[in-house]
Formats: C-alpha cells, structure tokens, sequence
C-alpha cells in the first residue's frame, strides 16, 4: 500500500475542519452531528474519523484553529511598522483585520460558541486561557513600550493590557450580532481613547 504523504493529510485535516466548522457555525457544535461534517465534507464516516475519532475532537480542532486566527491578526497589528505605533492604532488595525477574518471564516460567531463550549469542555478551557495569557503578554510588551516614553506611567502593564484586550471580546460579540457595518465606528473609537 503506498504511503501517504504528510501534507495529504494535512489537507485532509483542513478539508474536515473547514466542512466542521461551516456546521458548526449553521448549527451550533451540538445540533451538528458527525453525519452533517461527513456530507459537507463529502468525505466517508472512515475518512474523518480517521482524523477527528469523535465530535469533540472536531470542536477543540475548529476552537483551535479560531484561537489561532485571533492570535495571528494581533501579531501581526503588533508586528507593523516600526514600533512607535500607540495601543489605539494597533487596536484599531487589530479590530478591522477581525472583521475581514470574519467575513472569510465567521471568526466571530465561532468565538462566541467557543467561550461557551469551554465552560464545560476542560482541553478548551486551557487552549483559551494559554491563548489568553499569550495575547495579554504581546499587549503588555507594547504597554511597557509606552510606559518608557511617559505614556501610563504607574500602572502595571500586565493589568493595563488586560484592560485593553478586554475590547476584543466586546468586539468579537458585537460583530458576531450585528455585522460588521454594526461594529464600522470601533476602530477609530479605539484610536480616540488611545491616541498616543
């Protein structure tokens, strides 16, 4: 039998995740069953369980792969320019990437069924919270940037960073409910409150 490569699996994987997740978003996680990813997927019940073995599997896999788009757009809002950028302008282009994230993969919906399945499914918990601390701590790096120059002197950075990623969330729920021409003023809103 010939060996299968890895990126075939790969994308086999991505294949099914993609098929997960556009029932889950349709359905919610529980209302969608492992018959709806096989026939979005078009794949058989052996060729997905051959990579998510339950339904759970297919849940932390899609949760993962949200958590890890929210956590690239503010690395990559973090990693623009040439570091004299303030909170407000990496919080406003942190904000508009999400929204054009969300009109690819429904990035916000998706976050709003993750918080919820990960106050009963402990593995969620702890990607959500590792996730968590990890953007809190690439906030806090930018907080202690303008804390050198004068800006919040005073206040711890990890609790100032706490405080400004608090917003994403308040975002992700407006932009899950309302739409993005809901959520159109956030940015500059962000760029008003921190117009360092």
């Amino acid at each position: 039998m010939p060996r299968v490569s890895q990126q075939y699996k790969d994308d086999q994987r991505a294949e099914i995740l993609a098929a997960a997740r556009s029932c889950f978003v349709r359905n919610g996680f529980h209302r969608t069953s492992m018959q709806d990813v096989f026939t979005e997927a078009g794949k058989s019940a052996g060729a997905v369980y051959r990579y998510f073995p339950k339904k759970e599997d297919l849940i932390v896999g899609v949760a993962a792969q949200n958590l890890d788009d929210v956590a690239e757009v503010l690395t990559t809002a973090l990693a623009r320019g040439d570091g004299d950028r303030g909170v407000g302008q990496v919080m406003a282009e942190l904000l508009t990437a999400v929204v054009e994230r969300h009109r690819d993969r429904q990035l916000a919906a998706m976050a709003l069924m993750v918080w919820s399945e990960a106050l009963r499914n402990p593995e969620l918990a702890e990607r959500l919270e590792a996730a968590t601390v990890a953007m809190g701590a690439d906030v806090a790096a930018l907080v202690r940037a303008r804390q050198r120059d004068g800006t919040w002197a005073g206040a711890p950075a990890d609790a100032l960073a706490q405080v400004i990623l608090s917003i994403l969330p308040g975002f992700l729920f407006n932009l899950a409910l309302l739409g993005p021409r809901g959520v159109a003023g956030f940015p500059d809103a962000v760029r008003t409150l921190w117009p360092d």
